[in-house]
C-alpha cells in the first residue's frame, strides 16, 4: 500500500519544512510539538507564501499545502500515519523522551524515521518496539529545495523498511542515498570539519569573516562559505554535531574551536538569533 499519511513529531526549521514538503506532494500530514504553538497555522501558511516567491512551490498550491497539514494536540494523533518522521532538538535526551510518548501512545508501531544528522539510529532504535521499523531519514535545509536525503540503516533497520523508505522519497522528488550508520553519516563528516576549520582561521586572524566565505566561493564555487553557512544551520547546532562527532570517533580532529562555543555561551547562534559570524539585525 504504501506510505499516504505523514506524522511529523517537531514544529521547528524542520518538521515545518518537512511537512509543507510532503503537504505540497498532496499528503495528509500529522504535525504534533511537545507544546502546541499559538498561531502556528497562520505562521505555517506564512512559510508556503515564502517558498512560493523563492519558487520552491507553486503559489497555486498553498491552499491545498495548508489544508493538509492537521496540527495534533496529543502525540496518539500520528497514531493513524503509516509513517511518523521524528525531527525534534538534536539532542538524545530529548529525542528518546519523545520516543518513549510515542511507543506509549501507538497501538501498533508504524515506520518511525528520525531526521537526526549525527546520532546512532542504533541507540534511538533501542527506544521503539520494533527496531526493524527504525530508520535515519536525514533532509537537509531547507528541505523543499535540496534534492539529497541520507537513509541510514541501523543495526536492526529492514530491508522492506528501506524500500518503503526510497518509494516515498522518490514520491517527493528526491534523491536517496543508503549508508550503514557511522557517526556523522557522509555529508556531516565532511562538511563540519571544514565548517570548524574555518573558525580556526578566523579565530587566528588569517582572515575575516568575509575573505574566508569568498575564498570558497570563488575558490571551490561553493554556493555559500563556511561561515556563512554555519550561521544559516545555527552555532549552536554546529558545535553539538561537532561534539558527537568527537565523543562517538574520539578523534581529536573534530574538537570544536574554541571561539564556537564562545559564541553559543554568548547567544550569538547565527540567523536565528540575529547574530553569529554575521550580523542580521535590520540595518546591519
Amino acid at each position: 500500500m504504501g506510505i499516504e499519511k505523514v506524522g511529523i513529531l517537531g514544529t521547528g526549521t524542520m518538521g515545518t519544512q518537512i511537512a509543507l514538503l510532503c503537504a505540497v506532494h498532496g499528503m495528509p500530514v500529522a504535525l504534533w510539538n511537545h507544546r502546541r504553538r499559538v498561531g502556528f497555522e497562520n505562521s505555517f501558511r506564512k512559510l508556503a507564501l515564502l517558498q512560493s516567491r523563492l519558487g520552491a512551490i507553486e503559489k497555486s498550491s498553498i491552499d491545498m499545502a495548508v489544508g493538509n497539514v492537521t496540527h495534533v494536540e496529543d502525540i496518539s494523533g500520528v497514531a493513524s500515519c503509516d509513517i511518523v518522521i521524528e525531527a525534534v532538538k538534536e539532542d538524545y535526551t530529548v529525542k528518546q523522551a519523545v520516543l518513549d510518548q510515542l511507543m506509549a501512545a501507538l497501538p501498533e508501531q508504524k515506520i518511525i524515521a528520525t531526521n537526526t544528522s549525527t546520532l546512532s539510529i542504533t541507540n534511538l532504535a533501542s527506544k521503539t518496539r520494533v527496531p526493524s521499523k527504525f530508520i535515519g531519514v536525514h533532509f537537509f535545509n531547507p528541505p523543499l529545495t535540496m534534492k539529497l536525503v541520507e537513509i541510514v540503516r541501523g543495526e536492526y533497520t529492514s530491508d522492506e523498511t528501506i524500500d518503503e523508505i526510497r518509494q516515498f522519497l522518490s514520491t517527493l522528488n528526491k534523491h536517496p542515498v543508503v549508508l550503514p550508520e557511522t557517526p556523522g553519516f557522509v555529508v556531516n563528516r565532511l562538511l563540519f570539519p571544514m565548517i570548524n576549520e574555518a573558525i580556526f582561521l578566523l579565530a587566528e586572524g588569517i582572515a575575516d569573516a568575509k575573505t574566508i566565505d569568498s575564498c570558497m566561493k570563488l575558490g571551490a564555487n561553493h554556493p555559500m562559505g563556511p561561515l556563512e553557512l554555519a550561521d544559516f544551520i545555527g552555532l549552536d547546532v554546529c558545535l553539538s554535531i561537532l561534539e558527537t562527532l568527537v565523543a562517538e570517533t574520539g578523534d581529536g580532529k573534530y574538537r570544536p574551536a574554541p571561539l564556537l562555543r564562545k559564541y553559543v555561551r554568548a547567544g550569538k547562534y547565527g540567523r536565528k538569533s540575529g547574530i553569529g559570524f554575521y550580523s542580521y539585525r535590520r540595518g546591519e
